[in-house]
C-alpha cells in the first residue's frame, strides 16, 4: 500500500511539473502595436506583416488603431501608468515625432541595440529618410516606415496642347497679367515643353490656356489643388510658400513675405478662373481630385505619391485607376516659386526654389515598452528589403531604403512606377530637408491658413482686397497682418517668431 501511494505520488509530482514546463512553454509575448493605415492598407500589413511575423518569433500581436495623431501621446502615457504597459511600438508621423521626445514618451534605439548592429541598420536607409523621420538631433528615434512629398503632376496630352497653342492666347494673357503687375508676363516669357522647367508664371499660362479652350464640350479651369477644410489642403498652401522661399519661421508668421507671396498667387488663379471651384464646392480632398482628373476636369495638381497609384491604377485590386488612357499621366518637379510683383524691366523681384515639405512616418519604441528588442526586431522586420519592396510596389509609398531608391529602375521595371518614384526622389532632393512647423499648435495655426484662403481667396474672390484695376499685394498684406497674425500670436504665444 505504502508502494504504491509513493509510485501514484512520483507520478502525480511528475504530471504536475509536466504541466508546469508545457504551460511555461506555452506563455509567448504578448503586445499591442498602434497604428493608422488607409483601410486596404491596415488589411494588407496584418496578413502580410503582422502575422508572418508572430510566426516567425512566436509573439502574440494586438493591433491598435489610433484616429487623431494627438491620441497617441495620450495612449501612450496611459499604458506607462499600467502596471504591465502593452504597447510595444508606434506608427507615427513627423507631426507628433519631437513633441514625443520632448515628453519622455518613446526611446532611442540606442538604449535598445548594440552600437555596432545599429550603425549597420542605419546605413540602409536613405539618408533622406533618416533626417526627416529618423532622427531628433543626433538620436535615432524612428525606424523610417515611409518618405512623403508632394509633386506636380499633370496629363502630357494637355501640356502638349498649351505648349503649342498658349500664343493664340498671349494677348489676353498678358492683358490680365498687366491689370495685376502693371507689366503682364515677364520679360524673355517663353513656356517650356518641360514642366519640371517650370516656373509660377507657366502655371498661369497653362491653366489660362486650358480655361479658355473646349475639350469634351465644354470651357473650365482645369488646374487643381486639395479645397478641403481640413490639413491636406493646409499642407498645399504651405508648399507653395516653400516654393516661394519661406521657411519654418515664415510659415508660422503667416505675414512673411512669401506667405504672402502664396496668398498672392492664389488671389491671381482665382482671380482669373484657374483653378477648378470644385476645390471648395465640393469640397475636394485627394479622391476629389483622382474624380476630376477621371472626369476631365482638372488636367495638372499636386499630388502625394500615393495618389499617384490610385489615379494611374496600382497593383492592390483596389486601385483600379482613374483614367482612360494611365500613360498620359506624368510627373514632374514642383514649380519654380516667383513673386508675382515684377521690377520695371519686367522681372519677378523674389526668387525661390522648387521645394515643397518632406513628410513621413516612422516607427518608434515607447518608454515603458514591455520588450523593447522584439519592437527593434519588428520595426526592422517591417522594413526589411522582401517587407518593404512589397508594401511600397502595392500602394505607391516613397521607398526609404538605399538599396530601392538607388536602383528604382531595376526594382521598379515598370516604366510608370519608375517615373513616380525618381520624380518623388528628386522632389525630396529640392526639399532639402524643409518640413512644416514641428510645433503642437501646427494643427490650430493650420485653421488659420483655411480661414484667411477661404475668407480671403474663395468666398469673397478676392474682391475684398482689391484695387479697380487689379490685385493689390499690399492690401493683401495688411489683411493679413490685421486679422489673421494676432490669431496665430494668441495660438503660439511665446512660441511664435519674433523679428
Amino acid at each position: 500500500m505504502r508502494k504504491g501511494f509513493k509510485v501514484l505520488s512520483i507520478l502525480l509530482v511528475a504530471l504536475l511539473f509536466g504541466m508546469l514546463v508545457t504551460g511555461s512553454a506555452a506563455e509567448k509575448p504578448k503586445f499591442t502595436i498602434v497604428i493608422r493605415m488607409m483601410d486596404m492598407q491596415d488589411l494588407w500589413f496584418r496578413d502580410n506583416i503582422v502575422e508572418a511575423f508572430e510566426k516567425e518569433y512566436d509573439v502574440d500581436i494586438t493591433v491598435s488603431v489610433f484616429d487623431i495623431m494627438w491620441d497617441v501621446p495620450t495612449m501612450l502615457e496611459l499604458d506607462g501608468e499600467k502596471a504591465q504597459p502593452t504597447i510595444n511600438l508606434v506608427k507615427t508621423p513627423k507631426e507628433i515625432m519631437l513633441y514625443m521626445q520632448q515628453q519622455d514618451l518613446i526611446q532611442p534605439y540606442a538604449d535598445i541595440v548594440a552600437a555596432d548592429e545599429l550603425a549597420a541598420a542605419k546605413a540602409e536607409y536613405a539618408d533622406t529618410a533618416l533626417d526627416v523621420v529618423g532622427y531628433i538631433g543626433d538620436e535615432l528615434y524612428f525606424i523610417p516606415r515611409k518618405q512623403e512629398t508632394r509633386m506636380m503632376i499633370y496629363l502630357k496630352s494637355k501640356v502638349e496642347d498649351a505648349v503649342n497653342g498658349w500664343t493664340a492666347f498671349e494677348d489676353g494673357i498678358e492683358a490680365a497679367l498687366k491689370a495685376d503687375n502693371g507689366y503682364g508676363l515677364p520679360v524673355g516669357y517663353e513656356l517650356e515643353s518641360d514642366p519640371n522647367l517650370w516656373d509660377t508664371y507657366d502655371l498661369f499660362v497653362v491653366a489660362y490656356y486650358w480655361a479658355n479652350t473646349e475639350y469634351f464640350g465644354m470651357k473650365m479651369p482645369r488646374m487643381a489643388h486639395r479645397g478641403k477644410k481640413y490639413m491636406g489642403t493646409v499642407t498645399g498652401l504651405t508648399d507653395k510658400a516653400v516654393e516661394l522661399g519661406a521657411d519654418q519661421d515664415d510659415l508660422l508668421t503667416l505675414d512673411s513675405q512669401p506667405v504672402i507671396d502664396m496668398f498672392t498667387w492664389e488671389a491671381v488663379y482665382h482671380k482669373n478662373g484657374l483653378y477648378n471651384p470644385g476645390m471648395w464646392a465640393d469640397p475636394w480632398s485627394g479622391g476629389g481630385i483622382w474624380g476630376a482628373m477621371r472626369d476631365g476636369k482638372v488636367f495638372l495638381a499636386f499630388m502625394h505619391q500615393i495618389d499617384c497609384f490610385f489615379i494611374y491604377g496600382g497593383t492592390h485590386p483596389a486601385m483600379a485607376g482613374y483614367l482612360a488612357d494611365p500613360d498620359d499621366l506624368s510627373y514632374a518637379v514642383m514649380p519654380l516659386g516667383v513673386s508675382f510683383e515684377l521690377d520695371a524691366d519686367g522681372t519677378p523681384l523674389r526668387v525661390g526654389g522648387r521645394g515643397a515639405q518632406a513628410g513621413g512616418w516612422g516607427w518608434a519604441v515607447p518608454k515603458n515598452a514591455p520588450y523593447p528588442d522584439l519592437a527593434w526586431q519588428l520595426a526592422r522586420y517591417i522594413t526589411n528589403y522582401k517587407n518593404h519592396l512589397a508594401e511600397i510596389q502595392t500602394f505607391g509609398m516613397l521607398p526609404v531604403r538605399e538599396d530601392i531608391l538607388s536602383d528604382i529602375a531595376k526594382v521598379f521595371p515598370i516604366a510608370w512606377m519608375a517615373d513616380v518614384f525618381k520624380t518623388s526622389a528628386a522632389q525630396m532632393d529640392e526639399n532639402a530637408g524643409m518640413t512644416a512647423p514641428l510645433v503642437v499648435e501646427w494643427t490650430d495655426v493650420g485653421k488659420v491658413y483655411l480661414d484667411a484662403w477661404y475668407a480671403l481667396v474663395v468666398d469673397a474672390g478676392y474682391k475684398s482686397i482689391s484695387k479697380p484695376e487689379g490685385v493689390d499685394i499690399n492690401k493683401i498684406a495688411t489683411e493679413l497682418a490685421i486679422k489673421y497674425v494676432p490669431q496665430v500670436k494668441g495660438i503660439l504665444g511665446d512660441k511664435y517668431p519674433e523679428g
